[in-house]
């Protein structure tokens, strides 16, 4: 299990040194695994569903680490790993987050979204009431690091931030259904209050907030398909 509490060393991004390469050899698996796995891995991601109703129960918060540990594994460009997870547990700090959000999506669903996306969200069941935000018991607020900040006040530019942080919260959401866990991306826009609530530095955008926790006993999702192989995979 990896120690994602202890200090963290000085980090900065590198500029202009030489590539240094090290062996990376890792032992191939064999086929007949590697399919089963594969197998596997596809029926469990398969029963992955976005939820917006969850139980109070608390969830391990070392499962939490650990997921946020593995989405901080993601590529990232110049592995410049532009992003920042907060995990929010205080339950008067996720009022505040779903008040904020609340009233931005107020405004959003009485017009600013535009009637074709109103139209594209109605199968879904979604509305300006974001009860998500304080039933679950843990929200993870993700932010993008827009430019390294030093603590001296050095910026240096991030590359592909946005890219970067999208493949990193889809790890994340694959490892926290893979540990039990469901949760949900949620977008408000605009997002400054996230920042301000949580006190990120200037460098720092939001980019989701995201729910984590067991579903509710009553929980009920869309009646969604999904697309078949041949509609999302072109084989050259």
């Amino acid at each position: 299990m990896s120690d994602i509490t202890a200090p963290p060393r000085p980090w900065a991004p590198v500029h202009g040194e030489p590539y240094r390469p090290v062996p990376y050899r890792p032992e191939r698996m064999p086929a007949d695994e590697s399919l089963t796995r594969a197998a596997e891995l596809r029926r469990r991601m398969d029963e992955r569903r976005t939820v917006r109703r969850f139980s109070a129960d608390p969830v391990p918060e070392q499962v939490l680490k650990d997921a946020i540990a593995c989405a901080a594994t993601a590529p990232s460009g110049a592995h410049q790993q532009p992003w920042t997870f907060v995990l929010v547990k205080d339950p008067e700090v996720r009022h505040r987050i779903r008040e904020a959000a609340e009233n931005e999506e107020r405004i959003s669903y009485d017009g600013r979204l535009g009637e074709e996306w109103l139209a594209a969200l109605r199968p879904l069941g979604t509305d300006a009431v974001k009860s998500h935000m304080t039933d679950a018991p843990a929200l993870v607020v993700v932010f993008q690091q827009r430019y390294w900040l030093g603590e001296d006040g050095t910026k240096r530019k991030h590359y592909y931030v946005d890219e970067s942080v999208g493949i990193a919260v889809g790890m994340l959401l694959s490892a926290l259904h893979l540990s039990g866990l469901a949760a949900l991306v949620h977008t408000p826009s605009p997002m400054r209050f996230l920042g301000e609530v949580l006190g990120r530095p200037e460098n720092e955008k939001a980019f989701a907030v995201i729910p984590v926790g067991y579903p509710a006993d009553d929980c009920e999702v869309p009646d969604l398909v999904r697309k078949s192989m041949d509609q999302v995979l072109v084989e050259v």
